[in-house]
Parts: C-alpha cells; sequence; structure tokens
C-alpha cells in the first residue's frame, strides 16, 4: 500500500473474503509482489520461482499502475488492494447480487468506489474473444469452474499478464494446473496450505 493507505476492516456480508482465508492472503501477496519486485533492484541472490517472477517484473512493471480483474470478487477485499496499490482500471465481477453489494459498500468504506468497476457478470456467460486485455487477474473460484472456463478467463489476460488462480483443493491442483500450461501458461509460483492450494502463472508473449 501507498504510506498512510490502510484497508479497513470489511464487512464481508454473505461474501467469501476476509482475507484471512489461504486462498484470499495468497492473492493479497501476489497483488503487492509486483511493487516490491520492481523496487529491489537487481538481487543476484533470488533462485528459482522467485528470480522468474523478479525477471518477469522488471520486464513488465516498471512503469505503475496496471491493469487488474478480480472474478468472483466476493466482499470485493482484491478490487479494493489493487485500487490502494495503483493498479488501473480495476475491474470486478460477480454474479451474485449480495456480493457486488457488499462490494460496492466495502469500496465505498475504503475510499476508492471510484477507482473500481463492479459489474453483476457471470464468468459462464462472458463473451469470447474479450476486447479488454488485463496485465493482472485472480480469479479465486472452485476447481470445477477454473477448468470448465479456462478459455473465457484466459481470453481477458495479455501477453506477459499474470494470472492467480486460487480456492483450489491441494488434491485438484495439478488437474487445474495441466489445463492451464496446455493452455500455454508457465506456473512459476505455488503455495499449499492447510488442504489448499494456489498458484501463480505467466502467460508467454
Amino acid at each position: 500500500m501507498k504510506p498512510g493507505q490502510k484497508l479497513v476492516v470489511l464487512d464481508p456480508g454473505t461474501s467469501f473474503g476476509t482475507g484471512q482465508h489461504p486462498t484470499t492472503m495468497y492473492c493479497l501477496q501476489e497483488l503487492v509482489k509486483p511493487r516490491l519486485f520492481s523496487k529491489r533492484g537487481r538481487d543476484r541472490s533470488l533462485r528459482g520461482p522467485d528470480a522468474i517472477a523478479w525477471r518477469h517484473c522488471q520486464q513488465e512493471y516498471h512503469d505503475w499502475p496496471q491493469s487488474f480483474l478480480d472474478i468472483g470478487t466476493g466482499s470485493g477485499i482484491l478490487a479494493i488492494a489493487a485500487a490502494k496499490l495503483g493498479y488501473t482500471p480495476v475491474h470486478t465481477i460477480d454474479s451474485n447480487p449480495e456480493a457486488i453489494r457488499t462490494a460496492r459498500l466495502n469500496a465505498q468504506r475504503n475510499g476508492v468506489a471510484d477507482k473500481i468497476k463492479i459489474t453483476r457478470k457471470d464468468l459462464k456467460r462472458l463473451p469470447t474473444p474479450s476486447t479488454w486485455k488485463y496485465d493482472f487477474i485472480c480469479a479465486n473460484l472452485i476447481s470445477t469452474l477454473l477448468i470448465a472456463e479456462c478459455g473465457r478467463i484466459l481470453a481477458r489476460l495479455r501477453e506477459g499478464g499474470l494470472l492467480v488462480l486460487a480456492g483450489i483443493l491441494k488434491s485438484e491442483f495439478r488437474k487445474v494446473q495441466n489445463v492451464y500450461e496446455n493452455a500455454g501458461l508457465k506456473l512459476v509460483r505455488r503455495r499449499p496450505e492447510n488442504e489448499w492450494c494456489s498458484g501463480t502463472f505467466l502467460r508467454g508473449r
């Protein structure tokens, strides 16, 4: 976040997303990483996935802010964090009308309602191809939906963009990974925690 900016306590209502769930926390940490890496300078100590992420961020994230799409926004916590970090435009979708109401209320409470476009849309009905392409997409959804709607999600991710997939059970992550790698993405980072597993994918040029 920018100095002095804080995320207020969110009211999730009946929606998902308080920031305490491992999958939500992973998404939040991944949102912050591009900015952190862009400020670190050349760190020769980085190895493995961190080195891959650093090289990507050096290439893609010199100029902030960048565009962000939150698929299945729930309480709106990811979009609010993105707006406070300087991503723009910030767009969110959710098919649940209560989630949309809650996300809009939380955006107002955090003073970023004018920076976020919150729309009621069903991922399963989004058009492909898409006229909008985003630099960063978070999809914190169940694995069956991530697999079934891979084409619609990727239609909105630009070349060189990052895709964070979360909400996946450990036992189902490899299946999701295979689908997205077969579609041309590269897994650069994964984190298992408790019964969950989340991952960050890079779309090559």
